[in-house]
Order: structure tokens, then sequence, then C-alpha cells
């Protein structure tokens, strides 16, 4: 296993002789396979086969193949080409081409297997290819989710945006493949069903019932079972639903959640199915979503958060009840630590700088000398800074293609530029009538930034990666150097100078909190816009210095 946790395991078997059976022989760790395991029984018994069963010999665009599940499974069945983009170069490099090379029989380095670590969608959207099938099989990682490190999870893999894409690189008779744990009240697949509806209508097709198979792995009577979501642009044909409803006969593990009149012999529904039935008949996910227990809405770029699908009202219930420690809890704990994290910073701010600040005396050089307004205008400009940043580095990943390259170039960038822009403002900025006009400027670029960088930085996407590196100066670096110089034009300003480094402290601080809460629940669009009125509200308080001059 690479993650025990996960299953995620590493395939140990010849892809041209995956039908025999093992033989008690020693492994690459010195345990014995188990004998009498067959590989093709095992693998073509699961969910996620189905794509192999209707596309054998077709190419395959494999997001996350791990140790190999479905890189072995498409390869034995006969595909010429498969490509795997993998975002960790650990499990490419040093599991599956270095340690563990030879227990996998060298499965990525067959001449067939195309395996590229990048971003999966990141790769798919610079991609020239056309795919019979791209596919994803339980492509998450809760660990940064469950750290409340929403700016880092990979959730644009499952946006309406990403979906569309999909479809785009598809060829014609192409579908998109993908499998998500599910549970006795469904949320996950129920939800990518809804992205892959959102997407077909915007593609033209008004009505998509025929577009969808649904495999469930299992009567869905218990919390994490595997369900696979096919769709296609095309309606299935009577040919490839005869060949679900064959492969499904023959694997009685396989419930078929939506199949067509007429198929008989098959699996009882489970009573979960009658959510993805309903869901399918509305052909309206929004509308469907309002009356449902979990948040299955589609999610689109600016709000990428495809794996919370607790309803706030249900997490707040669920945390004053004592319940929901199940697989809704390990998912959306990083919910429960945002909230956490959020409640100590408001604390400490009103604890430690807010009261403090009102209970001061007056003093002539005390933090009422330049008034409350004054003091304001530095907790509204960290507001307004860390807003920015935070949206920016979410924006960037699809862009650069990790999400670590988008943290460190943004965070770079911004923090290199605002530093020349705090040694330029001693010069530029010769009295409070400039800071007015310097902070409408930055909410005014902060808008057009709202309106013109998610095209941008799409249609640039194919662009090679130096390129991409320069066109990312160009636009952070100019953003940058305007927001580094209000706070230390502000200090020239203001004589309670400790008071405004502290409490431009404490918004940044807070403000990197709010920055996720508003882009959960409104999306990144909306936070970049709550920046601009962060520096507008700065440009009102800059006012109370009117007839300011800098000596």
């Amino acid at each position: 296993m690479i993650d025990a946790d996960a299953t995620t395991a590493i395939m140990n078997a010849d892809p041209a002789h995956w039908d025999q059976e093992s033989s008690p022989t020693p492994t690459h760790t010195g345990l014995p396979v188990q004998p009498g395991f067959n590989w093709k029984k095992s693998l073509m018994a699961a969910a996620p086969s189905v794509a192999n069963v209707l596309r054998p010999r077709g190419a395959f665009a494999i997001i996350g193949p791990g140790g190999g599940v479905d890189v072995l499974r498409a390869v034995a069945n006969g595909s010429p080409s498969v490509t795997g983009i993998e975002i960790n170069p650990i499990i490419v490099n040093d599991v599956m081409r270095g340690r563990y090379a030879s227990y996998s029989f060298h499965l990525y380095d067959l001449p067939q297997v195309h395996i590229h670590i990048q971003d999966g969608r990141s790769y798919i959207r610079s991609s020239r290819e056309k795919y019979d099938i791209v596919q994803m099989t339980l492509v998450d990682t809760w660990a940064s989710t469950a750290a409340g490190a929403f700016a880092l999870s990979e959730n644009n893999l499952y946006t309406v945006e990403a979906f569309r894409e999909y479809f785009d690189h598809l060829k014609p008779d192409g579908m998109i493949a993908i499998t998500r744990w599910e549970f006795r009240q469904p949320r996950e697949a129920l939800r990518v069903a809804s992205q892959a509806i959102e997407s077909l209508h915007r593609i033209g097709i008004a009505d998509p019932a025929n577009h969808f198979v649904l495999i469930a792995d299992g009567g869905l009577n218990e919390d994490g079972r595997p369900v696979l979501v096919l769709a296609k642009k095309s309606p299935f044909t009577p040919d490839e639903y005869a060949a679900v409803a064959g492969h499904v006969r023959n694997n009685p593990n396989l419930f078929w959640l939506n199949p067509p009149a007429g198929f008989t012999g098959l699996q009882p529904l489970p009573p979960a199915a009658e959510a993805f039935r309903r869901l399918i008949e509305s052909n309206d996910p929004q509308r469907f979503a309002q009356d449902y227990a979990y948040n299955v809405a589609p999610v689109s770029d600016s709000a990428p958060f495809f794996f919370f699908t607790l309803k706030t009202k249900y997490v707040i219930q669920n945390i004053l009840a004592g319940t929901g420690h199940g697989m809704d809890w390990r998912i959306n704990l990083g919910v429960v630590v945002l909230g956490m994290l959020l409640i100590i910073s408001a604390v400490a701010v009103l604890a430690f700088l807010v009261l403090p600040l009102a209970l001061h005396r007056e003093q002539e050089d005390g933090p009422r000398r330049n008034g409350i307004a004054g003091l304001l205008y530095f907790i509204a400009v960290g507001f307004g800074y860390i807003l920015v940043e935070i949206s920016l580095i979410q924006r960037f990943v699809l862009f650069l293609g990790h999400p670590t390259y988008a943290l460190t170039v943004v965070v770079f960038l911004l923090l290199l530029s605002s530093g020349a822009g705090s040694v330029a403002a001693r010069r530029w900025i010769s009295g409070s009538t400039h800071v007015l006009l310097l902070l409408v400027s930055i909410a005014a670029l902060s808008v057009v930034n709202v309106a013109v960088l998610p095209w941008l930085l799409s249609a640039a996407v194919g662009l090679p990666f130096v390129i991409k590196l320069v066109l990312s100066a160009i636009v952070l670096a100019p953003l940058g150097f305007f927001m580094g110089m209000p706070f230390p034009t502000g200090l020239r300003l203001i004589k309670t100078v400790e008071w405004a480094w502290a409490l431009n402290a404490a918004a940044s601080v807070l403000g990197s909190v709010m920055a996720m809460v508003i882009a959960i629940h409104f999306g990144l669009t909306i936070t970049l816009e709550c920046a601009a009125l962060a520096y507008g509200l700065a440009a009102l308080c800059s006012r109370t210095w009117r007839h300011a001059v800098f000596l």
C-alpha cells in the first residue's frame, strides 16, 4: 500500500498474464502473495471496470493513477495508449519507477504508458490529445482539507468548468469515468452527476438523461462504497447498455443504479438509487440541491470546494449534538478547524487589541489622537491585502499546475513587489490626497482582476512553464507594488504607530481565516470583491488625514 488508510495498493501483476492465479512466491516485500488470487477477476469486478468493458481498446487519460490500478486495467484490456497524470512525483519516481518498479512489473515503464507529473486538470487543459476515456478513481486528498488548508486542496478537479474541459478533450463517442465514495444517503457521486448534468447543459445538451450510466460497488447499505459515474456527450447506445447489463449480471456485487426499462436479471435497486433517479429526472441540479439534505449543487472554479457537502447549519447542529463522527466528520473536519481558528482569532483580537484600545486613557499621544477611523484604516488595509493574496493563490493553482507552485509564486511575487512599493512610497506619496488616489486605484485594479484574470489564465494555460512564470510576474507585480504602499504611508501620517502595527497584523491573521470562510460560502470572486471593498473602506478612513502633508 502507498496509503493504507485509502487502500491505495501497488499493482503486483504482469498485464500480459493478469488472468492467471497468483503463486505463493515471495514478493518484493518478502511476504508471499495469497495463493489463488486472480488479478483480472478482482479488478474487473470493481465498479470502474465498466469503462474498460465499454472501451477495452480506447485511449485513456487517467488522473491520479497512484499505484496503477486503472493503468493496469486499461493496459491488460488492450488499450494502446494510457496517459497517467500524477501530481505527486514521489509516487512516480520513488515508488512506481524506483523501489517498487520490479514489484509492479515496471508498469509505469511500458511503451504504451505515458506518465506526466503535473496537476491532472492543468495537463488536460493544455493537452491537444483526444481521449476515449478521461478517468478519475477516488482521486482526492483529505490531508490538507482536514488541516483546514483549503487553498491547497486539489478540488479543482471536480468543478463544472473542469468537467467541461474533460468533455472538450474526448473523442465524439468518448466518456468521462469518475468514481467517488458514496454513503447510505448519497452525496459525492451524486454531486459528480450534478456536475456532469450542468456541464452537458453548457455544451448544448438540454436533456442528458440518456447520457449517464451509474454503477455502485455494493448495495450502498453502508458508508464508503465506490460509485462510478459514466457520462457521455452522446447518448448511450443499446449495444452499450447491453454490454453494461452483461457485465453487471456476471458480477453480482455490482448494482446498476439507473438501468433503462427492459433489462432483467439485475440486482434490485438499493434505496439510495432513488436520489440519483430524482436528480436525473429533475434535470435541474440547483433546484434538486435546495431540497436535498446535503449540498450537492454543482461547484465552480470560483468556489471549488467539492467535498464540502454538509450544509453549514447541519455542521453546527452535529457539533452541538455530538453526532456526525463518521466519514462526514473526516471529510468536513477542515470546516470545523477553520471555524475554531476563526473563533480563536476573533477572541484574541478582541481581548488583546480592541478591548485595550477601548479602555485606553485619553492622552495626547494615545490611540484616539488620530481617531478610531485612522486606526480602522490599518485594519482595512490588512484585510484587503490578505484577501487578495489568498484569492490569487487559489486562482493560480490551475494556471501553474501545482498547489505548491501557486503558493510559492504568488507569495514570493506579492511580497517582493510590495517591498518595492513600500520603498517607492516615500518618494511618490507626498500627502493624504495621494493616499486616497492610491487606495481607489488598488480597489479598481482588484475589480479588473475579478473580470479579466479567469479569462487570461485560461487562455494562457498551454504556454511553457517559464512563460507562465513571466506572465505571473506581469500580472502580480504591479498589484503587489501598489498594495505595498498604503501601510508604510499610513504609518507616516499617524502618531500611534504601535497600535497601527498591532491592528494591521491582527487583521492579516483574522483575514486569512475569513478569506476561506467567504470563499467556501460565496466563492473566490466574492472574496476578491471583498478585498476591493476593504481598500475602499481604507480610502474613506484616509479622509481623516485630509489636510495631512508629509514633512
